[in-house]
């Protein structure tokens, strides 16, 4: 307990006549926390319900965040960097993932626990972020720390890489450009600035000349997999599996899906699913983006039917919602388009001048 706070308890208690020292014998003690499956669903599950009602520091306050800086302070420069002005606010702005996660919900997406595991003695909880059309896994390790448990480190699917590496290596970038202007960590920011420019034909020739200076970069592999798409759409999947030696397989798949799905690859689609599920669990979003393939493919009835059963097993996400109203479209079923458009008004709290929008917009 804070010092002046334990002053001013004091304080209001000898002015109710009991003396900081006198404590209730019923007072209770906090046991420490158990490492147990139980236990450690419990607290996943908690800490995704605190995320759902919008409380980044459900998420924040879970991490360690004492172990993630003794990691990336491995990186003499990194450690150093901590002296720097600015920091150790850098830190800990990519330390706190609930932001973002927040951001997701409040946003017509959804957070979840979806899987627990344990794995060479250690035991692993699995979450998922979802965002229009935008999906990330983190698998975390939980341990238990003074007594508290606690997220140790954890993969992040859509970097491709551990919270830890993802924090060492962008405060490592942060630090080389502001510090070293002839480091080789420019040409990232010069890939990364052709990237957000659109000269994404010139950003992965680059990217491909500083492979072996960038590589230990989580970065260099998100732009060259990003560019690789926006330049040969056609043959990108051929085209990443040649850097299968280089990226994690979950990195891969991840990637796959919101290709396959994308183009309207029912059955890749399904099968990437079925490589995913035995890392993240069977999560239901998974039937959005196996229905959204359908869609995609222009099979409505199959795609309204994998959606509706979505629905029964998530929130009416944004995007659920609007692909059904899609799906009814594509089958011509005006009367039950117009039933799905008054389920979105309760949901979101839509004026009709809004839903009348939405119908224009889809039906003309």
């Amino acid at each position: 307990m804070n010092r002046h706070i334990l002053l001013i308890v004091c304080f209001l208690g000898l002015f109710l006549g009991q003396g900081c020292h006198k404590k209730d014998k019923t007072e209770a003690v906090t046991a420490p926390a158990e490492l147990t499956e139980q236990s450690v669903t419990a607290f996943a599950q908690e800490l995704a319900k605190g995320i759902v009602q919008e409380h980044p520091d459900a998420l924040n306050n879970a991490i360690d965040e004492e172990n993630i800086r003794q990691l990336v302070s491995e990186n003499s420069i990194v450690y150093s960097g901590f002296d720097v002005e600015g920091g150790k606010e850098y830190f800990q702005k990519c330390l706190h993932l609930g932001e973002q996660a927040v951001k997701a919900v409040s946003t017509g997406g959804d957070f979840a626990f979806t899987r627990y595991y344990f794995e060479n003695g250690e035991h692993h909880v699995v979450f998922r972020t979802y965002d229009d059309f935008n999906l990330n896994f983190m698998d975390f390790v939980v341990d238990t720390v003074n007594g508290e448990l606690k997220l140790k480190d954890g993969f992040i699917y859509n970097t491709g890489s551990t919270l830890s590496k993802n924090i060492e290596y962008s405060m490592l970038l942060n630090l080389m450009i502001q510090t070293n202007p002839t480091d080789n960590a420019h040409w990232l920011q010069n890939a990364q600035e052709l990237t957000m420019d659109g000269q994404h034909a010139k950003a992965l020739q680059l990217l491909k000349t500083h492979k072996d200076e960038l590589k230990d970069y989580p970065l260099y592999y998100q732009l060259f997999i990003a560019n690789l798409y926006k330049t040969n759409a056609k043959n990108f999947i051929p085209q990443m599996e040649t850097l299968k030696e280089d990226i994690d397989e979950r990195y891969m798949l991840l990637h796959k899906l919101l290709y396959y799905f994308n183009e309207g690859k029912i059955a890749n689609t399904e099968e990437v699913i079925n490589q995913l599920i035995p890392h993240t669990g069977d999560d239901p979003i998974y039937l959005l983006f196996y229905g959204k393939a359908c869609m995609n493919a222009k099979d409505f009835q199959r795609a309204l039917d994998c959606l509706t059963t979505a629905e029964s097993a998530l929130p009416l996400l944004w995007d659920l919602w609007y692909s059904e109203l899609q799906c009814y479209k594509g089958l011509k079923d005006t009367d039950n388009f117009d039933k799905c458009l008054q389920r979105g008004k309760e949901a979101y709290g839509m004026s009709d001048a809004e839903l009348a929008g939405v119908r224009k917009q889809l039906l003309g």
